[in-house]
């Protein structure tokens, strides 16, 4: 005889019918979305090719992309692509368009796809230092070779892109989070 699935109880402290979902914040429409205030704004950095490279960098770097410049906390990333140190031995290779990078285990190195991995979005504007000062308890005038930090409240990958433009790169369900954490700064 065939058991009859019956519905779970609520939770404790939960009525029946409780959809926690309910509470998480929504995923805004990235390909509108903005942030404008006095002083700074936000945009996402929609389409870039990101690889997260570990082992042996300094062999990934010198067969893939020897040119490449690198980037540490707070320091300005120049070039396209360029190598964002995220510990020492691990970081990610950003680019405006895909890499010719070999996924998978390679010869005392692994690359592996992370373009949807990460939510990144771009701070600028003579306020954004103020922006991103709030954030984070990181001395970034000392700054660091890894760009890896806590900004508001969770991991993130902290560098700039010009000197009043930061980029932040989060774990992409972290997104959401974020967005509303940058929505919320009024000045």
């Amino acid at each position: 005889m065939a058991r009859r699935a019956t519905s779970a109880p609520a939770p404790q402290g939960f009525s029946a019918g409780y959809d926690a979902a309910e509470k998480w914040t929504p995923y805004p429409d990235w390909s509108k979305a903005g942030i404008a205030r006095e002083g700074w704004s936000a945009r996402p950095v929609p389409m870039i090719s990101q690889v997260l490279v570990s082992g042996d960098l300094a062999e990934a770097r010198r067969i893939h992309a020897p040119q490449t410049a690198k980037a540490g906390l707070w320091s300005i990333a120049t070039g396209d692509p360029y190598l964002v140190r995220l510990a020492r031995d691990r970081a990610l290779l950003v680019s405006s368009e895909p890499l010719a990078i070999p996924l998978g285990w390679n010869e005392g190195w692994a690359a592996s796809a992370a373009g949807d991995a990460f939510f990144v979005v771009d701070i600028e504007g003579p306020s954004m230092r103020a922006v991103v000062a709030e954030a984070t308890g990181a001395d970034l005038v000392a700054g660091s070779p890894s760009a890896a930090l806590l900004f508001a409240g969770i991991n993130a990958i902290l560098y700039r892109m010009a000197e009043d433009r930061a980029r932040i790169h989060v774990e992409a369900g972290f997104g959401p989070y974020l967005w509303r954490w940058l929505e919320e700064r009024r000045d």
